[in-house]
């Protein structure tokens, strides 16, 4: 299976050769066929816009205009840090992103076109970034990818409520975590993600405990990367994802949402003997089979028809039927707008999609990347013994795993 450093780094080689566009153009203007707009309208059949979430939509900025932003250094440094400065300018070409100077502005505008210019949606999670904290709470920038402020989030939530909800990030071994939750939640943040691998943080720790209880106290989800992150080179920091981790969460009643079903890696199996390493899916898996998790355990299929997903933990989520009240869907945006994570042949020859549909869906690509990735989520199939698996509708809509999102009216 392809990794995201080894697709990103596919891009450079094309990219550099003149042969291949690493991200989306703009919008094209013309309109949609007939093919592409049946397609798109029945992606939202059985569907209500006022219950549709795209939970999982990043907002990253270099702190232009007094957003509170920041960007590792290292991002931007293309000849001491090639790798990571290569893999930040697909991302600013993906979120439209043509002049730093002005470049968290452009990022929200055209997140904005993108999510707010579709004649029917449903709304956006965005997702606040805390950085890495130690051990004893104080925090470590130097470790740090990228920052985006809960105020920030905040902010846009509420100039956009139609189209964006906030999602609030507090590293628990921050002194102030409770507080800052607390503010958050009070500013309308409905969840708290976290990266564990990337903030350095031991979901099992019991320097955890008092956030999670005030989670449950807040009613607020827990929303966290499972499975290897890319961004990460310490072994040790790749273990802060082992899904096995999050039953202590879970254990004081935190409803936990598991990004991309943790469909990446392997990790030490924390329940077998010489613990072998074992797919963080499977040990995903086993956690959604543990009955006294239901109702607290949720997965989220957010990058999994990527190409370096779109495989065993794709179709298994397609075929456990039994499992698609505890899924729900995000776009981990602007992941969807990167040509080479988004290859239609790939689901095509695997079967996911016919190649009508592939070329209805390329066609949605070009107009809105975010527009593709829902309708390519609800027309994704799966046939097993001439039974045909979808993801259901209920997939596609908040539920009762958000109580602090209303409808919207």
């Amino acid at each position: 299976m392809l990794s995201r450093r080894a697709v990103l780094g596919g891009a450079l080689w094309v990219g550099a050769s003149g042969c291949f566009r690493l991200a989306r153009p703009g919008a094209l203007e013309q309109p949609l066929s007939e093919e592409a707009r049946s397609l798109w309208l029945r992606a939202w059949k059985d569907l209500d816009a006022r219950e549709v979430l795209d939970a999982h939509v990043h907002v990253v900025g270099l702190g232009k205009g007094g957003t509170g932003c920041w960007v590792n250094p290292h991002m931007q440094q293309p000849m001491a840090h090639p790798i990571l400065a290569a893999r930040f300018s697909i991302y600013k070409a993906a979120a439209g992103v043509e002049d730093e100077e002005q470049g968290d502005a452009q990022y929200v505008a055209a997140l904005t076109k993108r999510a707010g210019g579709q004649l029917v949606r449903g709304r956006h999670l965005l997702l606040a970034f805390d950085q890495c904290h130690d051990e004893h709470g104080v925090a470590q920038p130097e470790h740090s990818e990228f920052y985006t402020p809960n105020d920030y989030i905040l902010k846009l939530a509420r100039a956009r409520p139609d189209v964006f909800v906030a999602g609030a990030s507090v590293h628990p071994y921050r002194a102030d975590a409770i507080e800052e939750l607390e503010r958050a939640v009070e500013g309308g943040a409905v969840a708290v993600k976290w990266l564990p691998n990337a903030m350095r943080m031991d979901p099992s720790s019991p320097k955890c405990d008092r956030f999670y209880d005030a989670l449950v106290r807040l009613k607020v989800p827990l929303l966290t990367h499972a499975g290897e992150e890319k961004a990460v080179e310490a072994d040790e920091a790749q273990r802060y994802g082992n899904p096995l981790h999050l039953r202590r969460p879970l254990e004081r009643g935190v409803k936990v949402i598991v990004a991309h079903c943790a469909s990446l890696g392997s990790n030490p199996d924390l329940d077998a003997p010489g613990q072998p390493w074992v797919d963080n899916f499977e040990l995903f898996a086993r956690l959604m089979e543990e009955p006294k998790w239901e109702g607290l355990l949720f997965g989220e299929v957010s990058a999994m028809c990527q190409a370096n997903r779109a495989g065993h933990a794709l179709r298994e989520a397609l075929r456990r039927t039994e499992w698609h009240p505890r899924l729900l869907n995000g776009s981990d945006y602007p992941l969807p707008a990167i040509n080479v994570l988004v290859q239609t042949r790939i689901l095509k020859d695997r079967g996911f999609i016919t190649g009508a549909e592939r070329a209805a869906l390329n066609e949605l690509d070009q107009h809105n990347p975010l527009l593709f990735d829902f309708v390519a989520k609800r027309t994704l199939r799966l046939e097993v013994n001439g039974v045909t698996h979808r993801f259901s509708p209920e997939i596609f809509t908040h539920r009762d795993v958000f109580p602090r999102l209303a409808k919207l009216t």
